[in-house]
């Protein structure tokens, strides 16, 4: 599995790729009159190889509109519909027999409900969250000085996330604060199980993660991973830049996030919107 937007990076001169990468969230600042245009061309470029999909009415499979979330079923939280008439089509045809609210309790249905929101987060924001996962690590292994592996196999980070109200975009969650976390000698033995990455890449693991209650059993979580590719280049860049870099850079990439799920950045979200519906429409 490449990185996200990979094809692009690998194809800049190493001064250029190091300048747009520092510099992607650098236009926050920037003139109004300015800012939407060059920052729209920028998060395109960035998802120029996401693998996301459209979302889409599970009965008639309309893709949903800018201006319209579709509804969910209120039983399994899951299947989405443009219309009354399509979700009791639907019902009839076979989501009678598939929905959660048939044969689980409430509980699966909350963690059903949980995990669909947080797929959803992650594959509307993957390029975004790869970015702010790898600045993590890069920040970690400058204060720890880990030499050249630049994402221990044994680390991952955390995204914890929590609740938008009612009226914001749908998932409706946001980025409540990241931190790196260790896996279990359990968890690690079964990823050195895994085919390993091709030779110059390394994998790199984030984990999504939702609390609804103070008990350990009340956390759903998500794990991911990506394959990045390193190198000299790679390296050389890290040793040139910063922990306090990589810590900016981070908090910048979190703000980004948030900014668009919140909806205090509608414009971004469209044009989100829009290459999703471009590319898998």
């Amino acid at each position: 599995m490449a990185s996200i937007s990979e094809d692009y990076l690998d194809s800049l001169p190493a001064d250029e790729r190091a300048e747009f990468l520092n510099g992607l969230f650098s236009m926050l600042s920037m003139d109004p009159s300015k800012k939407d245009e060059t920052m729209a061309q920028n998060i395109r470029k960035m998802y120029a190889g996401h693998e996301g999909r459209v979302v889409k009415c599970s009965f008639c499979r309309k893709d949903e509109p800018d201006d319209q979330e579709f509804g969910e079923c209120s039983g399994c939280g899951l299947a989405l519909y443009c219309s009354k008439e399509c979700q009791r089509s639907d019902w009839k045809l076979s989501h009678k027999a598939e929905c959660g609210k048939c044969e689980d309790g409430e509980r699966a249905i909350m963690n059903r409900k949980l995990s669909s929101r947080m797929d959803q987060f992650h594959n509307i924001y993957c390029p975004l969250i790869q970015k702010l996962v790898l600045d993590m690590f890069r920040a970690f292994n400058k204060e720890m000085d880990a030499g050249d592996v630049l994402f221990p196999a044994e680390f991952f980070v955390d995204i914890h996330l929590a609740d938008l109200p009612r009226g914001t975009k749908r998932p409706r969650l946001y980025i409540k604060h990241v931190m790196l976390g260790k896996l279990s000698k359990r968890a690690l033995d079964l990823y050195s199980r895994a085919k390993p990455p091709e030779r110059g890449y390394e994998r790199v693991r984030s984990c999504l993660s939702y609390s609804f209650g103070p008990a350990e059993n009340d956390t759903i979580s998500s794990h991911h991973q990506f394959h990045y590719k390193t190198g000299p280049d790679e390296l050389s860049r890290f040793k040139r830049s910063t922990k306090k870099v990589y810590e900016e850079n981070v908090d910048e990439h979190l703000n980004m996030i948030n900014s668009i799920a919140k909806g205090e950045s509608p414009k971004m979200y469209k044009v989100i919107k829009e290459i999703m519906k471009e590319k898998f429409g």
